[in-house]
């Protein structure tokens, strides 16, 4: 994705951009990115931006070096991440940024004073931040300034009026947006993704190859009357209008996705109900909403507050490994695949759980901890080398995590309902055509199987779910039990109770996990459901059996019961919007273990890598 990233979109622009001198721009480079490039050696990138730089033509531009959330980590890797990005571009170009680019343009308003601490001068957000405090129109034509405990940072609007026009409108319509604006009229900023020139559908043939790109660089080049200046130049020259304090905000579509899906749709009507004038006053969710949408955004986050307060002061190897999980496209979700890919996921877990594997020391044993920040403690289990954490409500093992193979077993994503499946079902009902323009409004059918495989899952997909019925199919199709147990802890073991109907006791092995199980409830049939981030045939299949093998040769597991059970191994897929359009994407495996009761009431489970 990298190398087709560069060749379609990044250097394509700077290689345009040069043959336009008058052109003036700020350049933000991820730090992934970067590290990509020189690894690769990939040098006529980074010798283009070191040659525009040189010239004052291009301005290199910070930020948190692995595009993280600000607001989601704590203060000191804030200023860690910036100061990274910092001293990497010192490094490579000669000279410190003056500003940041905020990930995703996510802000709160407590960022100014870490901002600040970290040696930020300006930011760049969406007017649609500004807009909530009720500047609008020509106001948003100028810089602002804000602060947190007397620590002050410069504001720069971004207009979406021009994040929408380019680069879909023909450069003399933009153009003729900047001159239509009244005199005092100081500053127009846009900022936005490099990928929208060359990377998002359609658009390398109409950036480049149609020349919208040099026509647009040339309408600027010609223009007397308007002039391209950096960021920085910007706030070195001009004064901040005012003071503003924003709320919590980003880009408006963004606000929308935080939304639970069933409110977005219900947002959107009431946006286009609403006046121009009034409208930025209708705020959607901040980016803190996708953790609560999706549980699986919210472990990972924790986990990797849970390993930086296990990791404390301690640097090297392990930290780098640290910053390195808090890249934010894994935790979250809006028209990309984000949160659905496992392949960004799996990156997330890999490098959180090699720092853990390099912590100079590491806590062993079972203890109590509110880990997922629910208000209620988990049971964390760890030897040297396993972490387990496992919930009350239920019963239920939330994460595995090895540390020797850097890979999280509980990895898998839920079914959970988009706003855009009703889109879908919608478009599909109405057209036969495989689209229903600018990426925000455009639904593609990358894979034409998706429809089939829409499924919604009535809860989150962690192991050891526990249900209890009359017969196998009403059973392993039944509603889980989702109450909360009871916890008892030993040094090397837990065990939960659900009073009357089951005990579980986990103890950690060597490779893997050992489970007893004694059933009391009331019931003919028990079946326990595991769902595990690993790959099997793409099909479901059932069989009676004591010991069998699931995955692939890179990851796979064992697992062994006492005597024959019945086991059941179905595929989860989810069905999710990217770049490219609707897709299907395998996620893990649910097995599930069903016990017939009038046979035995006890049952052990070892299961291992």
């Amino acid at each position: 994705m990298f190398q087709e990233a560069i060749n379609h979109a990044y250097l394509p622009f700077l290689e345009t951009l040069t043959g336009f001198p008058r052109v003036k721009v700020s350049l933000h480079t991820s730090g992934p990115l970067l590290e990509y490039m020189e690894r690769n050696h990939l040098n006529a990138y980074l010798d283009l931006v070191q040659t525009l730089a040189t010239q004052g033509q291009l301005e290199p531009v910070g930020g948190g070096f692995y595009e993280p959330i600000l607001q989601l980590l704590p203060e000191s890797d804030r200023i860690a991440q910036i100061q990274l990005m910092s001293d990497e571009l010192l490094r490579l170009f000669g000279k410190r940024p003056t500003g940041l680019w905020l990930t995703e343009r996510a802000w709160e308003p407590h960022l100014a004073r870490s901002l600040a601490l970290a040696g930020v001068q300006w930011t760049l957000l969406d007017d649609n931040g500004f807009e909530k405090t009720g500047l609008h129109g020509t106001d948003l034509f100028h810089s602002y300034v804000t602060e947190e405990e007397g620590h002050t940072i410069e504001l720069f609007p971004i207009l979406k009026e021009l994040r929408y026009k380019i680069p879909w409108a023909e450069p003399d319509e933009t153009l003729h947006f900047i001159r239509q604006s009244p005199d005092d009229a100081e500053v127009f900023v846009y900022g936005d993704d490099g990928e929208k020139f060359g990377m998002w559908p359609g658009t390398y043939d109409h950036v480049y190859v149609g020349g919208w790109l040099r026509r647009f660089f040339q309408a600027l080049t010609d223009a007397t009357d308007i002039a391209t200046v950096t960021v920085g130049e910007a706030a070195a020259s001009l004064k901040p209008r005012e003071r503003v304090y924003l709320p919590a905000c980003s880009y408006a579509e963004m606000e929308e996705w935080s939304l639970a899906a069933s409110r977005q749709k219900a947002f959107a009507d009431l946006r286009e109900k609403t006046t121009p004038e009034d409208r930025s006053f209708l705020s959607g969710g901040t980016f803190r909403n996708f953790l609560a949408r999706y549980p699986e955004a919210n472990r990972m986050h924790k986990r990797m507050l849970f390993v930086g307060k296990e990791l404390g002061e301690a640097g090297g190897e392990a930290r780098g490994h640290y910053l390195r999980s808090q890249c934010n496209c894994a935790y979250w979700h809006g028209i990309f695949g984000g949160l659905y890919l496992p392949h960004l996921r799996d990156a997330v877990y890999a490098e959180l759980l090699t720092a853990e594997r390099l912590m100079p020391e590491k806590r062993l044993g079972a203890w109590l901890q509110d880990t997922d920040a629910d208000g209620r403690p988990e049971v964390v289990m760890a030897t040297e080398h396993q972490m387990f954490f496992l919930h009350a409500c239920g019963g239920r093992l939330v994460l595995w995590d090895d540390l020797q193979q850097a890979w999280s077993w509980s990895n898998v994503m839920t079914r959970y309902h988009e706003a855009y499946h009703d889109q879908m079902l919608q478009a599909t009902s109405q057209s036969q055509t495989n689209e229903v323009a600018n990426i925000h409004e455009t639904l593609r059918m990358k894979d034409p199987e998706a429809l089939t495989a829409l499924q919604f899952d009535d809860h989150v997909r962690v192991s050891f779910i526990d249900r209890f019925g009359p017969s196998l199919d009403t059973t392993t199709g039944g509603e889980p039990l989702m109450e909360e147990y009871s916890a008892e802890l030993g040094q090397t073991w837990a065990r939960f109770e659900a009073s009357g109907l089951i005990v579980k006791t986990f103890t950690p092995t060597e490779g893997g996990l050992h489970v007893d199980l004694d059933i009391e409830a009331p019931q003919d049939w028990y079946a326990c459901e595991l769902n595990l981030a690993l790959w099997w045939e793409d099909r479901a299949r059932s069989f009676v059996a004591d010991s069998f093998i699931i995955g692939t040769e890179s990851h796979r597991l064992s697992v062994k019961t006492s005597f024959p059970v019945h086991v059941d191994l179905c595929p989860i897929r989810t069905v999710s919007n990217s770049e490219k359009g609707i897709e299907t994407v395998y996620q893990g495996m649910t097995v599930s273990i069903a016990l017939d009761l009038k046979t035995s009431r006890h049952l052990t489970l070892d299961i291992g890598g």
